[in-house]
């Protein structure tokens, strides 16, 4: 294998042609500190025999100018995990005959074969040179499909936890992964020599792997009497391998939270996590309008970590004592008409937390409610706990539904949030239904609407760059997909 590197250009457009049917390419983001340093885009290329395929993974960097392509031919390889430091790129991807989609008859025949399912780490430096691979075996869970027109079965294997990777900066990288019988992390250094190999006992439904500084952390999620609660955060360092605490996220009350993001603060540098605080009392009503109406949530949180336990800080606004201005006690926005269902937040250059969601609009007829899904809004959270609308804007409404319909049946947005910090300024693309929106949040001026369909090109948009967003553009009908760097205005 070879990685050759070419001249940077000035490019910021890229189209990738699918020659193919079953050639195509999937885009990965690299990132440094949470942060976008380019792009990576594999492409799994025709058969080349019976066990291998062929594989070419292009490195560009965040103008989508190519830096290098590898060429390869490996088994059967699914890239999960990307990430950057001290010029070295750590990619992770699970290598299984399993992860095809296969029949009975063939699962059988690759388990008899005695073929094993590995986590296989690679790490590549800025001279196309592979500095080392490191490869664990793993155990893949089995799940049906269904075959359409029949009443057969078959087979595809996954991993239980994904591979997730983070960059430690002035170590090299943290790695997570789980299978059925044991969860990881590993830490290692730029030349990619494991240094820490920790087990994890803590027996979760979900797990999210965060870094700040030499500092990182794992961030646990349990199913309990409390559905969107049981988060429980591990800090470990990367320096002092016998620094590590846990810090269960509940208040001073044991009322737990729900996480809605988990990052770095701007300013200090230091990991956060904000979201709601959970009602006890309603801590399992909360996926219809008539459970918003209830109030499932008492207000909402940001906590900071520290180095240790001690050093944890909280800043909380409850909405249940009817102290917040405009705000009743069950969240509701009287002037408005509206409850909030909350999904992302994040800290500005300001000290403040801004939680950004969609409008649950309600509508009074004759001592009924109904409710529809409308605005994207923008509640700013100060650092003195005080909580205010900050805006709403338009975006695409549903139709009306009644009180006992699950939300999220209708709910089309999703949050993606792009920072330029020269500027200071925090932008929300607003994923909907039929559009994307492209929000400054300081100025509190919608900059874009992007339709999502335009004849046979669907597009797509996501954070890019400092102050720049990557549309993405399928043509069905030509079969190409083209990306580009554009600024947000």
């Amino acid at each position: 294998m070879s990685l050759l590197f070419a001249c940077i250009l000035q490019a910021q457009t890229k189209i990738f042609k699918e020659v193919g049917e079953e050639i195509s390419t999937q885009i990965k983001a690299i990132t440094q500190d949470n942060g976008l340093v380019g792009y990576l885009a594999f492409t799994r290329l025709e058969k080349a025999d019976a066990d291998s395929f062929n594989y070419r993974i292009t490195v560009m960097d965040e103008n989508l100018n190519d830096i290098g392509t590898l060429n390869f031919r490996e088994t059967n390889l699914e890239l999960q995990a990307v990430s950057f430091e001290g010029d070295v790129l750590c990619l992770g991807y699970i290598e299984s005959p399993l992860t095809n989609v296969l029949s009975g008859k063939e699962a059988r025949k690759v388990n008899k074969s005695g073929a094993s399912s590995q986590v296989m780490v690679q790490f590549i430096n800025l001279s196309g040179k592979i500095l080392k691979t490191y490869n664990t075996n793993v155990e893949l869970t089995p799940r049906p499909i269904a075959v359409r027109g029949s009443f057969s079965y078959k087979t595809i294997s996954y991993l239980k936890h994904s591979i997730q990777i983070k960059n430690v900066a002035g170590t090299g990288f943290c790695l997570f992964y789980g299978d059925e019988s044991k969860k990881e992390i590993l830490l290692f250094d730029t030349k990619g020599n494991k240094l820490r190999d920790k087990h994890i006992s803590a027996d979760a439904t979900n797990y999210y792997l965060m870094a700040t500084g030499a500092n990182f952390y794992l961030l646990t999620k349990i199913s309990g009497f409390a559905p969107e609660g049981g988060y429980v955060v591990y800090s470990y360092s990367s320096t002092d391998p016998t620094s590590e605490y846990k810090y269960e996220l509940k208040d001073k009350q044991g009322d737990w939270f729900k996480v809605l993001t988990f990052d770095n603060d701007p300013v200090t540098g230091k990991a956060y996590l904000a979201g709601c605080i959970i009602n006890p009392d309603r801590a399992k009503d909360f996926a219809t309008a008539h459970d918003y109406a209830k109030n499932p949530y008492l207000g909402v949180f940001t906590l900071s970590l520290g180095n240790t336990n001690k050093d944890v800080e909280v800043n909380y606004s409850y909405w249940n004592n009817e102290k917040m201005p405009g705000i009743s006690g069950v969240g509701f926005f009287a002037d408005k008409s509206f409850y909030v269902k909350y999904a992302t937040a994040f800290k500005d250059y300001g000290g403040n937390t801004v939680f950004a969601g969609a409008a649950l609009f309600e509508k009074r007829f004759l001592g009924a409610s109904k409710y529809k899904l409308t605005d994207a809004v923008f509640v700013m959270q100060d650092h003195k706990g005080g909580l205010k609308l900050d805006n709403n804007i338009p975006c695409d409404e549903s139709n009306y539904f009644i009180p006992a319909v699950e939300v999220d049946a209708f709910d089309k947005k999703s949050f993606y949030r792009v920072i330029n910090p020269e500027i200071k300024t925090h932008y929300m693309i607003i994923d909907d239904e039929k559009h994307i929106y492209i929000y400054n949040v300081n100025s509190q001026k919608l900059e874009r609407t992007i339709p999502h369909k335009d004849g046979n090109v669907k597009t797509t948009v996501y954070p890019a760059k400092e102050g720049h967003i990557m549309v993405s553009e399928y043509n069905r009908k030509e079969k190409y997909t083209r990306f580009s760097i554009e600024g947000v205005h």
